[in-house]
């Protein structure tokens, strides 16, 4: 018999922690301090730093997991962390040239960041010396670096790209307040309350083998300090429930279904009644996926959904925009020469915009005023009427490309890097869905086929970007169906994966619809997990290609679930 385990830290059950505003701007104050002197004593050493910054991040969050109607963990936590970067050299030829060239070295030496006593606000010695230590650590490596790339630069091949390793960028000076109480506070026996319902509705189905509901609350506030004079200090907070069924089917196939509620408050997400309807719904999918018959390779037109499609452009397009990774020659550079030329239809926009609270009455996971380099945000029209026109930048520059636009983000224990924020794509020539559909089966008879296909939600993928293998991408589908050219009712499939290269899907695009949907999730890249949201209508493809997916090798449960 399977043992649920339980994990309730903390003996009460709501997680309140207020900020001091007089506390938090001793503190900032107390950052200035230090980051000046530390910036002054390595001034005088053999290799002088020319910019250092502290990025401190006050992370708290709340936390509850059900499943099937049962707690299984429930917990908050508090934690302030700094990673600081020390850049050695001047502008034009620093130790972060060891990264652009591509070079395995590691990050840094030591621990991958300082965690920083959270009740220290004026600086106390425990403070000083974690910062003190990381410093150090991240200094030697630097030295390290340096001397490395100036060795390397000397027996490599010079490098395509002639842009600076570091780009100029005015000093900002933004100040939010500490985030009151109530702001802050969850109650955990509430959420536990609500979740134990959401996830009880899969109780019901004794072929689902997963059935877990998740509430998540987080608040940052995240200070970037840096010797230029940017002193940047914002409050960020993302709310999401997520719902996770599974079953599987009789030929070990694993059928897993996932719903995603996300809001910038815990207020704001949707009622228990939504959420259990949607669940119902997806219980019933999960049962009749159990049944569906496997799909064969296919090459052919398909129509992709609002959230299907905002994955794929995350995926296979918006890693391709992302600025900093075409620095080094290793990379595939897709776009790296195709500004002003058709990457898309004419009538397709895409545009990266973290100053997007909101959109189709939606909030935005990838929303923030300052990014993780303390350089002001900025909405980029990255594609404009099908044409390429710009990338996400950080103070990395590229040729032709000399300043950040504020996309520079990172996980804690990371260097900020080029990603993704809020990428939206838009039609001016839309669709409707009826449209779509005929559309759809007018291009299956085109092609001489009997049948086209429809991605109804998809769950993430990934996508290789350098030039070490092929330049190819895979998403993976979780609800697919067959469309008819001869009217038949669309068929429930399973078992497949939508694959390609990009340069040729995105040739094969051919309509839009008008109603956007919205796919909120984590990114994982070279900087850590980093919150993102990707919107997009349903699109019309008029070719893509389905491979089989990987045969599980483990059959369903003997015994019947309990």
């Amino acid at each position: 018999m399977k043992r649920t385990r339980i994990i309730i830290l903390g003996i009460i059950s709501i997680l309140l922690i207020p900020f001091i505003s007089g506390a938090q701007d001793q503190f900032t104050d107390f950052l200035r301090t230090e980051l000046r002197a530390q910036m002054d004593e390595l001034k005088k050493q053999e290799f002088p730093p020319y910019y250092m910054n502290y990025r401190v991040v006050d992370e708290q969050f709340a936390r509850v997991i059900t499943s099937f109607g049962v707690l299984t963990a429930k917990e908050s936590n508090r934690e302030r962390t700094l990673v600081p970067q020390i850049r050695i050299g001047n502008p034009e030829f620093d130790n972060f040239k060891i990264k652009q060239m591509g070079s395995p070295i590691s990050r840094f030496h030591g621990p991958s960041y300082a965690v920083l006593p959270i009740d220290d606000t004026n600086g106390d010695n425990a403070t000083r010396q974690a910062i003190w230590n990381e410093v150090n650590n991240r200094y030697k490596f630097a030295i390290d670096a340096y001397q490395t790339a100036r060795a390397e630069t000397t027996i490599n091949v010079a490098e395509e790209d002639k842009a600076p390793c570091f780009s100029q960028a005015p000093a900002e000076k933004y100040y939010e307040a500490p985030l009151p109480a109530n702001r802050t506070a969850v109650d955990l026996d509430a959420w536990e309350k609500r979740l134990k319902e959401i996830s009880a509705v899969f109780k019901k189905h004794p072929k689902i083998l997963r059935g877990d509901a998740s509430f998540r609350y987080t608040v940052k506030r995240i200070y970037v300090l840096d010797s230029e004079g940017t002193e940047v200090v914002q409050n960020l907070t993302y709310a999401r429930i997520m719902v996770q069924g599974a079953a599987k089917a009789d030929d070990g196939m694993e059928l897993p279904l996932v719903l995603s509620y996300f809001a910038h408050s815990p207020e704001s997400l949707p009622s228990n009644e939504q959420i259990m309807k949607d669940a119902n719904l997806m219980a019933d999918k999960l049962i009749a996926l159990r049944d569906a018959p496997i799909v064969d390779p296919y090459t052919g037109p398909a129509i992709l959904s609002g959230s299907a499609s905002g994955v794929f452009f995350h995926e296979i397009f918006g890693h391709r925009i992302e600025g900093q990774r075409m620095k080094s020659d290793k990379d595939a550079q897709t776009f790296k020469k195709m500004i002003g030329e058709y990457v898309l239809p004419p009538h397709l926009q895409v545009f990266s915009d973290p100053t997007l609270k909101n959109y189709a009455d939606q909030d935005m996971n990838g929303y923030y005023k300052y990014d993780d380099q303390g350089v002001k945000a900025e909405r980029v029209d990255v594609v404009i009427d099908g044409k390429l026109n710009d990338f996400l930048m950080t103070r990395t520059p590229l040729d032709a490309h000399p300043r950040s636009n504020g996309h520079a983000r990172a996980d804690i224990g990371y260097d900020p890097v080029s990603r993704q924020s809020n990428l939206v794509v838009e039609s001016s020539d839309p669709k409707t869905e009826e449209e779509l559909r005929q559309l759809l089966i007018a291009e299956i008879k085109k092609q001489g086929k009997d049948r086209g296909y429809f991605f109804k939600s998809v769950t993430g993928g990934f996508t290789m970007t350098n030039r070490r293998g092929a330049n190819a991408f895979n998403v993976t589908p979780l609800e697919v169906y067959e469309v008819y050219a001869d009217g038949r009712p669309d068929k429930l499939v399973r078992g497949v994966d939508l694959i390609g290269t990009p340069l040729s899907m995105f040739s094969n695009i051919i309509y839009a619809g008008k109603a956007p949907e919205i796919f909120t999730g984590t990114c994982g890249a070279e900087s850590g997990g980093i919150p993102v949201t990707a919107t997009s209508p349903t699109i019309l493809v008029q070719k893509v290609e389905m491979q089989r997916k990987a045969k599980a090798s483990d059959l369903p449960p003997i015994l019947e679930k309990p």
